[in-house]
């Protein structure tokens, strides 16, 4: 449990600043997850709280509590995600890393194992957030597993 942080400015534009509710922007947000295709996402609780979300919600594993906290976070607007999910198991938390500019998964492969090589971990490990190996962007935040 813990907030992450996340750029304001990077990700998928799911709502208009000016426009929708609080309410509107969380049912948004459930349904940016559940378009995912993610077995278990509809056992979390997504709340916006201006700029911030809060989700919560409790019997799913580590790295579907993950996936779930990058995908919402990979949302222009949301600065921050609290993540209240109690996972189901014990696992070993995944490392995270903010895409710079100029970056392949190679690159952020090669300074997170020592191996370019292993981008496809990477890019496996985002999935189905990430559709091609060649399509990050700055300010992305990506799972990287142990």
């Amino acid at each position: 449990m813990g907030l992450f942080n996340f750029v304001k400015e990077a990700g998928e534009k799911l709502w208009d600043s000016v426009t929708g509710d609080k309410n509107d922007q969380s049912k948004k947000l459930q349904d940016h997850i559940s378009g995912l295709n993610l077995p278990g996402s509809d056992k979390v609780d997504v709340q916006v709280h201006d700029d911030k979300v809060s989700i919560s919600g409790e019997g799913i594993s580590q790295e579907l509590k993950e996936k779930i906290l990058v995908a919402v976070g990979n949302v222009a607007g949301i600065t921050a995600v609290e993540d209240n999910v109690k996972v189901s198991g014990a696992a070993t938390e995944a490392r995270f890393y903010t895409v710079k500019k100029g970056d392949t998964l190679s690159a952020v492969a090669k300074e997170m194992y020592g191996d370019a090589n292993k981008y496809n971990k990477i890019f496996e490990a985002n999935k189905p957030m990430l559709t091609h190996p060649d399509k990050i962007y700055p300010g992305q935040t990506l799972r990287i597993p142990e």
